[in-house]
């Protein structure tokens, strides 16, 4: 999905720090959560948080990635083991089978385990926060995890809700998954005490909205692009979905409901309900949605007076989340014609 952080050799060398810090800090632990946390996070994984946190940093002032403080490379760990703690318990309360190609820890080892595996990264990224000693971080870091529980309980509480609005949606979306990216380059910019942490974290957030809306789409059915994790078989609804519902008249509307409640998702159903959310304007809407959030993020930027890499860089992730949502809609027009 994002090439834009392999721009730069000196990206790559600060990731990699980033890694080597994570894997340090759950390699120095004999608890057997700790084994399987660090099994889980060698699978793989974009690092994108860490990579925004660092590039939130620089991109005021235009300073080079190289300048990196080592403080910030523990918060940038820091912000990544907290995310690797919502996959441990999202898997369980999903019961996800696979996780990045490989078996789930709560497949491998078991609900208990995956618990108890995020409980201790969480921790763990709360003490790498305080060792950082660096100003207003951990009060921001306590913040975000208490808004993230808060929206995995809200998703959790409207599950197969099809009476669910967009407001509800956009609500729970900007809890569960655009807070951290708030948090990543709110802290980046706190860290090198700038005045433009407020204004980082607001690109942050719109970035990360526009990034969940894109993952759900990925994630709304097997098909079409081959992602093999259908979040609507398991009662979870997108934004194209929800618009569709709430377009449809009675009859169709049950029909739509009962396809979904019944989990029965053959290729001709999934294509059943692609038409429906393209008829209806559901992927449309949603595809605004994206751009709306990203040309915000993209202006937010533009308020930076200083050019380097860094802001670079984070244009480009702009740049990329764009071609790659307008690339889904090629797919599920695609999907939707293929052997009419």
């Amino acid at each position: 999905m994002l090439q834009a952080i392999k721009k730069y050799d000196s990206m790559k060398t600060v990731i990699e720090k980033c890694n080597t810090k994570v894997l340090e800090v759950l390699e120095s632990s004999n608890v057997r959560e700790a084994k399987i946390a660090a099994e889980s996070f060698k699978n793989g994984g974009k690092r994108l948080r860490p990579a925004l946190m660092i590039l939130s940093s620089l991109a005021p002032t235009g300073g080079p990635i190289a300048t990196v403080k080592p403080q910030l490379i523990d918060l940038a760990a820091a912000v990544e083991l907290v995310h690797l703690a919502t996959l441990f318990h999202d898997d369980v309360i999903d019961e996800v089978e696979t996780r990045r190609m490989q078996r789930s820890a709560r497949a491998k080892y078991g609900n208990h385990a995956s618990v108890l595996a995020g409980d201790f990264v969480l921790a763990e990224a709360l003490l790498l926060v305080q060792r950082s000693e660096l100003k207003h971080t951990l009060p921001e870091f306590l913040r975000t995890i208490r808004v993230l529980i808060q929206g995995e309980s809200r998703e959790t509480a409207h599950k197969f809700d099809f009476d669910i609005n967009e407001a509800a949606y956009f609500e729970i979306i900007s809890e569960k998954s655009a807070s951290l990216f708030s948090l990543s380059c709110k802290v980046g910019g706190l860290s090198y005490h700038s005045e433009y942490s407020d204004l980082l974290g607001h690109f942050g957030w719109n970035l990360g909205m526009a990034f969940q809306m894109i993952d759900d789409l990925d994630d709304m059915l097997d098909l079409p692009r081959g992602m093999m994790d259908c979040d609507l078989k398991n009662g979870y609804l997108a934004l194209p979905v929800i618009r569709t519902l709430n377009q449809l008249g009675d009859g169709n509307r049950q029909s739509f409901v009962d396809i979904i409640r019944t989990g029965d998702f053959t290729r001709e159903k999934e294509k059943q309900i692609v038409l429906l959310c393209r008829d209806n304007g559901g992927f449309d809407r949603t595809t605004a949605e994206i751009h709306k959030h990203l040309d915000r993020a993209r202006q937010t930027l533009d308020r930076f007076e200083a050019d380097g890499e860094a802001k670079d860089l984070l244009n480009s992730v702009v740049v990329d989340l764009k071609s790659y949502a307008d690339l889904q809609m090629d797919g599920f027009v695609e999907f939707s014609e293929a052997h009419s």
